[in-house]
Formats: C-alpha cells, sequence, structure tokens
C-alpha cells in the first residue's frame, strides 16, 4: 500500500516552484512531527520506531531488524509483520531499500546492495510533486528468525533525506511485539529484576542505616553501599525505558542514557571496592603504603578501568539507534579496550588475592580474602567471556544473567558487611581514624 502526499500544483515560473516546495517540505516535515508526537503520547503504539536524517554518500543504514512470528500448528493463518516508512526527500534519485544484513556486512557497493535488494522503492517522481512517501510492506511468516536492514540510497549522489521507519511484528503482547529476535524476553526478564531489586533494596539500606547510626562506616563500606544503590537505581530506570520502549517503539533516550552512566559508576566503584578488599585494606593492613611498587600497580588497574569503561559508556549512549542495553557496552571494537580491561583487572584481582591469602599476616583473614577473591575473579571475567563464546543473538540472556551476577556479587559483600559481621571484618583501620568500638559488632 503506498500513499502519495501532494501538494499544491507547481508555478510556471522558477520563483514559484521554489516557493511551493518550501511550504510543501514544511507541511511535510510538520505531518511527521505529529506522527511522532502522536507516537510518543499514545499507549497504542505498534512498532519499534527509529527516525533521523540520512546525510552521507551514496547509501546510509537507517537500522536493523529481525522479525519474530508465533509458532503455529501446519494449516493455522500466520499474520504478516510490517514494515511502515515515511520520507520526506529534497531531489530525486533517493531509493529506499530493504536489504539482507549480510550484504552491509560483506561491504557491498551501493550499486550491488539495490542490484540485491529484496525491496527497491524510488522516493521521489520526476514531477518533483511529491515531497512525502508513504510506504506499507507486508513481511512473510517466509521471514521469520532472519536479520533484514533498512537503507536509504542515492548512488554516487549525496543523500538529503528524513525519515521514520516503524517494524511491527505479527500478532504479540506489549512484553515481545516491539522487540527484535535478540530482544526477545528483555521486558519480562526485566520486570522480575526489578521486582527482585525491590525485595532486595531494604535490606541494603537497613544495613547501611545501622552502620551510619553507630558511626562504623569506613571507606569502603560507604562505597560499596553507594554502589548498591546506584546499581537498583539502574535496573528500575532501564525497566521504565523497556516499558516505554514497548508502548511507543523508542523508548526514551536520556533515561537510557542515565542508566548506562549508573551502570559506569556503580561498577566502577564496586570493582575499587573489590580491588582493596584482595589488597586486605582494612582487613590486614591499614593502607597501601604511598610510593610502593604494590600502590602503583593498583592505581593504574583502577584507573585503566575507569577510563576505558567510560568511554565505552560515551560511545553507546551517543549511539544512535544502537542495540538496547543495560550497560555502557556494546559489541565490537568500540568497547574491546574496556574488555581487555575489565580481563586484566580480574586476573589481577586473582593474582593479588591469593597471594596475599598465603602470607602468614592474613593467616587470620584467609577465609575471608580467599572468598572476596573469587567473587571479584568470577563478577569480573564472567563479561568478557560471555561476549567471547556467545553471539549476538542471546544478548538479552547475557544482559540478564550479568545482572544477576551483579546482584550476588552484591548480596555476598552484604553478608560481611551487615552491622553484626562488621567488627570482625574491618579490624585493621588507619590510625588517624576515629577508633570506634568494632567489638559490639563481633
Amino acid at each position: 500500500q503506498v500513499c502519495w502526499f501532494k501538494g499544491l500544483a507547481p508555478s510556471r515560473t522558477q520563483k514559484a516552484l521554489h516557493t511551493w516546495h518550501e511550504r510543501a517540505m514544511l507541511v511535510a516535515r510538520w505531518k511527521l512531527f505529529g506522527i511522532l508526537l502522536a507516537s510518543l503520547c499514545t499507549h497504542d503504539a505498534v512498532a519499534k520506531m527509529v527516525m533521523g536524517i540520512a546525510d552521507g554518500e551514496d547509501y546510509q543504514l537507517v537500522t536493523t531488524f529481525c522479525f519474530t512470528f508465533p509458532r503455529v500448528t501446519p494449516g493455522q493463518h500466520v499474520a504478516n509483520a510490517h514494515i511502515h516508512s515515511q520520507t520526506i526527500v529534497a531531489a530525486d534519485g533517493h531509493k529506499f531499500l530493504v536489504v539482507n544484513q549480510t550484504d552491509l556486512s560483506k561491504g557491498l557497493s551501493c550499486e550491488q546492495l539495490v542490484k540485491g535488494a529484496k525491496v527497491i522503492e524510488p522516493l521521489v517522481e520526476k514531477t518533483r510533486e511529491v515531497v512525502a512517501y508513504d510506504l506499507t510492506l507486508n513481511v512473510e511468516p517466509s521471514m521469520n528468525g532472519q536479520n533484514i536492514a533498512a537503507v536509504v540510497a542515492r548512488c554516487g549522489q549525496k543523500i538529503n533525506a528524513e525519515y521514520i521507519v516503524e517494524f511491527t511484528n505479527p500478532d504479540g503482547t506489549f512484553l515481545d511485539k516491539q522487540f527484535a529476535c535478540a530482544e526477545q524476553g528483555f521486558l519480562s526478564s526485566y520486570l522480575w529484576l526489578s521486582l527482585l531489586a525491590l525485595v532486595l533494596a531494604p535490606s541494603f539500606f537497613s544495613a547501611m542505616r545501622t552502620l551510619q547510626r553507630r558511626q562504623a562506616h569506613n571507606d569502603i563500606s560507604a562505597m560499596f553501599f553507594t554502589s548498591t544503590g546506584f546499581f537498583i537505581v539502574r535496573v528500575w530506570l532501564f525497566t521504565v525505558h523497556l516499558l516505554v520502549y514497548s508502548r511507543n517503539g523508542m523508548g526514551l533516550g536520556m533515561l537510557l542514557f542515565v542508566a548506562q552512566f549508573l551502570d559506569f559508576m556503580a561498577t566502577t566503584m564496586a570493582t575499587v571496592v573489590l580491588l582493596a578488599l584482595v589488597h586486605g585494606v582494612y582487613l590486614v593492613r591499614p593502607s597501601i603504603p604511598v610510593g610502593c611498587a604494590e600502590r602503583t600497580a593498583l592505581m593504574r588497574v583502577s584507573a585503566s578501568f575507569a577510563a576505558t569503561f567510560l568511554l565505552s559508556t560515551l560511545f553507546c549512549g551517543f549511539k544512535v539507534d544502537g542495540p538496547i542495553s543495560p550497560f555502557g557496552v556494546m559489541r565490537g571494537s568500540a568497547a574491546m579496550p574496556y574488555v581487555v580491561s575489565r580481563t586484566m583487572t580480574g586476573f589481577f584481582c586473582l593474582q593479588q588475592g591469593m597471594k596475599l591469602a598465603q602470607e602468614s599476616d592474613a593467616a587470620q583473614k584467609k577465609p575471608y580474602i580467599l572468598r572476596f577473591t573469587a567473587v571479584a575473579a568470577a563478577w569480573l571475567l564472567l563479561m568478557p567471556a560471555m561476549l567471547l563464546f556467545t553471539g549476538a543473538e542471546s544478548w538479552h540472556r547475557e544482559a540478564v544473567v550479568m545482572d544477576l551476577a551483579s546482584v550476588a556479587m552484591y548480596c555476598v559483600l552484604l553478608w560481611d558487611f551487615w552491622p553484626t559481621r562488621f567488627g570482625a571484618l574491618f579490624t585493621c583501620i588507619k590510625p588517624t581514624e576515629r577508633m570506634h568500638p568494632y567489638a559490639e559488632f563481633s
């Protein structure tokens, strides 16, 4: 089904034609803005939606999607999925293409993409009367599980187009209708994870408040509870983003970026806590001497972890139409420095913890040190391992597993940071600090 939006007939003079064209473009842009506003406000929007401006050379990727069709018995009718595009162009020669995503990954030229496209639709007539183009494509069940890409092409010339493209899975609920193959189950999983965070939050808050009332907090415990708060809020914010995404197909981009930045804060602070624990800070010694090689190595590892994670988070947050991710991490070269740094940090914790556990001065705290070492290594190395040995199609499962691993890490630390066990753990504080009566907690 193709609908053409036409303006007034062009004037005979070039000046009048130019004036008409400007007015028609303005009307068409307001029409697209109205469609977008209505889509954001309504609860009954029915598609993943992407919008933007294509201004590259030859061709520009709009977005990718993978349709999911329900399983049916033989002979049962299956509804079609849909691709709905609305485009404004300012010059002729533009084409809207639907191609296989593998063709894009091969780096084919514009002419080769046009030749192998599943759908080719020219966006402007020679009369130049059309300034907006509306196209709805039916997607048959044979496309189930296939990754396709929507492309705006203008081979050999500069692209100048504005678009809104919607993808709709057939006959689904708000839990799955808007989501591509790799994102199926994301919303339901994070609804359960948000409920788990809601159940656990009072325990963390109660422990924090008890230690605060007794004036027993130290640097490590304060950073731990702050990290936990950031993590819980991040889970809730990401779940809200998914709920909005399930309704309007776009979500809330700023909310997603805030959630990813909170993940950066929570993860970095938790890593610093674990690094301090495996070095025995406040467990077997009050601090790491300034200027020693051990402190220098610790500072380098911490700085590398924080810097690479921040860059990965910023890249992920500002990337338009990237995959839905609760973390500031994406598959690809942008996240590789962080993945390498996180791997090195995990092995660094493992090496340092095992070394400290063998020292005679740490004999009494050996069970604590070994437990913290195992938790730190497992938690830090899980993400690189999953990114290395799994594919993009299982990303939503990986994200949930990594968040559950974070929940487990926080719960293990909470067990040892609980007020009744806090004094038995932190027995070696800085000489310059107040000597709190830790005996009452043991």
